[in-house]
């Protein structure tokens, strides 16, 4: 078998066995039969791996009964207007999960993507969502009731109308929109 010898070093220490068959595999271009024998490669590997002695992905353990009085409380989703039902868990008077009614003409017990993230989209306590109104008093926010609240609202609403007229007030709402947008002035 004639080899060629490449410049500065003998030939059989040029390319090992390994680094030619490494140019091989990885080849620009892949035929077929080359795909096939690759994938039975990984595959192996992959069958070979799974059984090793450590695990990256511990078993599954169920969480300990957490203690404390469970209420299931059926309530509307606040996500649209379409109603749906839902069965929130409250334990301990935390909302820590919810259900679709599935007796509910409305939903026939299912979620839609906004209804299945009610609880965790702004209703927990970690939420940087307002839980009470605020006002705005000399550059700094105060935390005011809610009777109060709404009473300056339907103050100036009622001082703009009958200042400017009874257009001068836009109320916006839709389906596709929260409750929160649905208020938009």
């Amino acid at each position: 078998m004639l080899t060629r010898k490449s410049a500065g070093a003998p030939a059989h220490l040029s390319s090992s066995r390994l680094s030619r068959s490494l140019s091989g595999m990885l080849a620009k271009t892949i035929d077929r039969r080359a795909f096939l024998k690759r994938s039975g490669i990984a595959a192996g590997a992959g069958a070979f791996a799974s059984q090793l002695p450590f695990s990256m992905i511990g078993k599954a353990e169920a969480a300990a009964e957490k203690s404390g009085s469970i209420e299931v409380k059926r309530s509307v989703c606040t996500h649209c207007s379409v109603g749906c039902a839902i069965d929130a868990v409250v334990q301990n008077g935390v909302w820590v999960r919810q259900e679709p009614v599935f007796d509910s003409p409305l939903n026939l017990g299912a979620h839609c993507a906004k209804g299945a993230s009610v609880r965790e989209h702004g209703m927990t306590e970690h939420s940087h969502r307002l839980k009470y109104p605020m006002k705005l008093v000399n550059g700094k926010y105060q935390r005011i009731s809610w009777e109060t609240a709404i009473n300056e609202i339907g103050d100036r609403m009622l001082a703009i109308r009958k200042e400017s007229g009874p257009d001068a007030v836009y109320l916006v709402g839709s389906s596709k929109h929260n409750n929160e947008q649905s208020e938009l002035l």
